[in-house]
């Protein structure tokens, strides 16, 4: 991407406002330049930018409309995985982490509109899958909202990106208890979770059930979450651990809940019988 074609911030804001707003089509400007400038400021540090418009109108080019080819589409999902996706990553206090987090939400538009159109090849989705894996691994900054800078939420906006993973018909059975157990492991973070991650956490795990994943391999994770705890116990800070704890409560209280509704009775006893032990 050639840095002169793109925008600067504030001329960018203006022209997705006068979209936004229906003054301007995006046909009448120069549509690859805006999008590139899009993608380009994804993790901007200007919530309404980022946010409100950059995400909303990728949503709109995406899904509503349906603006965008295919071959543009294409473009944006390597760019993301190539750039922006573990742009900064490690990092756990820097604005690094918008782009990242953006990014996902990107892959998470891209993934639904690929369900409709089948537009990804499938060495695309097992790339898309390693790497979506190997970044939950590594995100360490789990912020939630950021004063002044708004919502980064790293960790909720991956959730969302598993859950079109999840949901996508070539996605094999045989890597369901691949992304059960990084999404587990994901919770089991010793910083506390403050902005209803554990929620966004269990909508691709619900997502898995509904594709026909067994039962079991929940229990069998819930089974063995006292060992692993006290395992943890021993490796970590006290502060820490204090943490963890909180987080997988938090979990299984939530998992309690949405199991009711879910009409799992199986499966809702093993998480109370599970919480009742921690």
């Amino acid at each position: 991407m050639n840095e002169e074609t793109i925008y600067q911030e504030r001329d960018l804001k203006l022209m997705l406002t006068d979209i936004r707003d229906g003054t301007v089509r995006l046909q009448e400007l120069d549509e690859e330049r805006v999008i590139q400038s899009m993608l380009h400021h994804i993790g901007s540090t200007d919530a309404e930018l980022r946010d409100q418009l950059i995400y909303t109108l990728f949503y709109r080019f995406i899904i509503e409309d349906e603006q965008l080819a295919n071959e543009q589409l294409i473009y944006l999902f390597n760019m993301t995985l190539k750039y922006h996706l573990f742009h900064g990553i490690g990092e756990t206090s820097s604005d690094t982490v918008f782009t990242r987090a953006f990014s996902t939400l990107l892959i998470a538009l891209i993934l639904y509109q690929d369900r409709q159109q089948e537009f990804l090849s499938e060495p695309n989705l097992e790339m898309l899958k390693a790497k979506l894996l190997a970044y939950l691994d590594c995100e360490i900054d789990t912020r939630g909202y950021v004063p002044t800078k708004g919502w980064a939420h790293a960790i909720a906006h991956v959730a969302d990106a598993f859950d079109e993973l999840v949901l996508h018909p070539h996605l094999d059975e045989t890597e369901f208890v691949e992304i059960l157990e990084a999404l587990w492991d994901k919770v089991m973070f010793p910083t506390v979770y403050l902005h209803d991650e554990d929620e966004r956490l269990l909508n691709p795990i619900f997502a898995l059930l509904e594709r026909g994943m067994d039962e079991h391999e929940i229990v069998v994770l819930l089974d063995g979450l006292p060992a692993q705890l006290s395992a943890q116990k021993q490796q970590l800070e006290p502060e820490h651990y204090w943490h963890v704890v909180h987080n997988m409560k938090t979990f299984l209280k939530s998992f309690f809940v949405k199991l009711y509704d879910a009409n799992r009775p199986m499966l809702q006893t093993a998480v109370f019988e599970t919480l009742k032990q921690i």
